[in-house]
């Protein structure tokens, strides 16, 4: 029989298992701590539904359906932002990323007032010729409607989720198909109204019923109904041969398997120092490994609070979450974001601005309750992840690392949103193929 060592885990790491145990290949797991989701989830394209959507369906016609793993999508309010007078405001209606579609519309000028308004008006008369071509969004946003609506609408949204503002984030990869879009309506207001359904099926929040912890339960749970079995003992070291990796435990003694898999910090803590075993580039399995990890971090922090909520005139909504950027004593920016909870409570998260792994700051909590008149009730934790990928040239040099992996340790499994900007979906689809051609080589289907 096949058999693959799984060293860690992870949601990815398991779904790359539970596709080569489905085909007879024996997976062997390590005891270790399973990472969960450290931020929100989001759609994307697909693969995190797919995920969910296969674990809750019945193994077999005559089973009953697994509602734990039911994908659903969370409620979350309405989005509140400072406008240019400084009253909480209503993001404006069908906006994306802050950009409104109708920008003399009642709720974008209560934001940005009647002068601001007129101004993002005048994107309507921008020559066809020169749309549909820039790559900077924040370049295109002044272009099109001026600083001002970028400082106040889209500058807080984008900053939140990528951890630079709009001039540091590549349109195509904050609103995949915004310039096509641009082209065809022949504004950017248009552009937003025909991105509205793309964006909400690809950015929504998406999590399993039962939550994340519970998802993780059945993980394990399904790989054992395929004949999963534990590790003995504590991996030590992971070394690749021709023929497979032997595997050393804490007592010194050796196991064969046929590849390995697992997330990336469990592996890059126990693999051996050895000479890549295909392909020209002659770096070793841990210099690979490193030039994998992330080379910019977020760091994420959150506390709980007593917080009456934000009051925005006229508001059909009772409830809205509150969205700002704040600053450090030391000037550094941070977004951050009011919302009452599931309990009745409340919570404010700060997500901070991209960095290098160890330039730590410490989050401003306090200019931040002062500014929303709320006060810190406890429950803090804080928490560093992959800062999502703003621009191509960091996208692409991450995707160079991994595929250097891929290539010189085809029998290596690498499964980690770490590696992928922190979104889950791109790295269950990349960790789930690899896994289909790796099953096809250890059964026998191809070279």
């Amino acid at each position: 029989m096949t058999d693959v060592l799984l060293v860690g885990g992870g949601i990815p790491a398991y779904a790359a298992a539970l596709d080569l145990a489905e085909v007879g290949v024996r997976i062997h797991v390590a005891d270790a701590e399973f990472p969960l989701p450290a931020t929100a989830v989001h759609e994307r394209d697909g693969d995190v539904r797919l995920l969910l959507a296969e674990m809750a369906a019945p193994l077999t016609p005559e089973a009953h359906p697994n509602p734990v793993a039911a994908p659903r999508h969370p409620e979350t309010g309405a989005t509140a932002i400072r406008s240019r007078a400084g009253s909480w405001t209503a993001e404006p209606a069908g906006a994306i990323w802050g950009i409104p579609p109708v920008p003399l519309a009642t709720d974008c000028i209560a934001v940005l007032g009647m002068r601001g308004a007129l101004r993002a008006y005048l994107d309507r008369l921008k020559p066809v010729l020169t749309i549909g071509k820039e790559p900077n969004l924040g370049t295109l946003v002044d272009s099109r409607f001026g600083s001002g609506l970028r400082e106040t609408l889209v500058d807080p949204f984008v900053f939140e989720r990528f951890g630079v503002r709009a001039h540091d984030a590549e349109v195509a990869l904050v609103e995949p198909g915004l310039n096509e879009a641009l082209t065809r309506a022949g504004s950017l207001s248009g552009a937003v109204a025909l991105q509205a359904e793309a964006h909400a099926a690809r950015d929504r929040v998406i999590e399993p019923a039962a939550g994340w912890q519970a998802f993780a339960t059945e993980l394990r749970d399904r790989l054992t109904l395929y004949s999963a079995v534990p590790f003995e003992g504590d991996v030590a070291t992971v070394e690749p041969h021709d023929d497979g990796w032997t595997v050393t435990d804490g007592t010194g003694a050796t196991t064969r398997f046929d590849a390995v898999l697992g997330d990336l910090a469990s592996l890059a803590g126990v693999v051996a120092d050895a000479p890549a075993l295909t392909g020209p580039d002659a770096s070793s399995l841990s210099e690979l490994l490193r030039a994998a990890q992330p080379a910019l971090v977020r760091q994420y922090a959150e506390v709980g609070i007593q917080w009456d909520g934000a009051a925005v005139a006229d508001a059909a909504s009772e409830y809205f979450e509150a969205l700002f950027l704040v600053s450090t004593e030391g000037g550094t920016t941070w977004a951050a974001r009011a919302a009452h909870d599931a309990h009745g409570g409340a919570r404010l998260r700060l997500a901070g601005p991209v960095g290098a792994p160890g330039n730590a700051s410490t989050p401003p909590v306090a200019a931040a309750l002062q500014a929303l008149g709320a006060t810190e009730i406890g429950g803090s934790r804080r928490w560093t992840v992959a800062a999502p990928f703003a621009s191509d040239a960091d996208r692409e040099a991450s995707s160079g690392a991994r595929n250097a992996l891929a290539v010189a340790f085809p029998s290596l499994i690498v499964a980690d949103e770490e590696l992928h900007g922190g979104e889950l979906g791109y790295a269950l689809a990349e960790a789930r193929a690899h896994a289909v051609l790796l099953r096809r080589k250890l059964t026998g289907i191809s070279e």
